[in-house]
């Protein structure tokens, strides 16, 4: 059985030449690991409100993997600004078809329509078809305003291997207040938020803020999608 261990290599100094997407594998078990091995730079700038500066927790640091079961390709997300300059955190994605041996060039999974503001926490599964889906949040409905925060979480398939992702989907069917989260290092709704599959069903769980209810500020929510 082979094995796969996927982490963020934190070094000093803590910046992008600091965290690293990387992973240790095995195959015989867990009984023996490889050394680390390095996939590509994590180049989080952290996520804040655009218009204030107000901190944001996120999984900045948090690399999430899946493997096709049928072909045995990998893929890896992260937060990543390589997309901008270094101004603001959105989706990467690299993927292996040879067991990690060699990683695809990181590529932009989100959109920047229609202004460009951060995007975070992704998610990513592998369906029975071998779709891939990427969920994550984002700051998009986002204009002028400083005392709330409309944050809205998406999801996106790629049919083609993650060479390219399609048209992106709500899931929350309406944006939700950011500021409405608990404060904890941040505004935070967790950063361990996940994907599964039922087959060719996609079954996100995630959580979002309940709008000014400070007695219950989060809840846990899924649902199905069927690309």
């Amino acid at each position: 059985m082979t094995l796969y261990d996927f982490f963020d290599l934190i070094k000093p100094p803590f910046n992008f030449g600091g965290f690293k997407v990387a992973f240790v594998k095995s195959t015989d078990g867990g009984d023996t690991w490889t050394k680390p091995q390095i996939i590509a730079d994590l180049r989080t700038v952290f996520v804040t409100d655009p218009n204030t500066g107000a901190t944001i927790r996120t999984g900045a640091i948090i690399p999430e993997p899946a493997i096709d079961p049928a072909t045995e390709q990998l893929y890896v997300v992260w937060q990543d600004s390589r997309f901008n300059g270094g101004h603001f955190d959105e989706i990467a994605l690299s993927t292996s078809t040879d067991g990690g041996a060699t990683w695809s060039a990181p590529i932009q999974v989100n959109t920047n329509t229609p202004v460009n503001r951060p995007a975070f926490t992704p998610s990513i599964q592998v369906n029975a078809r071998g779709t891939v889906g990427v969920t994550f949040y984002d700051f998009r409905s986002l204009t002028t305003q400083t005392t709330t925060l409309p944050t809205d979480y998406w999801f996106v398939t790629s049919t083609n291997k993650g060479a390219s992702f399609d048209t992106e989907v709500r899931i929350t069917p309406t944006s939700f207040d950011m500021f409405t989260a608990p404060f904890s290092r941040g505004y935070f709704v967790g950063d361990y938020e996940g994907l599964d599959t039922s087959g060719t069903t996609f079954v996100p769980f995630f959580v979002q803020a309940n709008d000014e209810n400070t007695s219950n500020r989060t809840d846990v929510f899924t649902t199905t999608i069927s690309p």
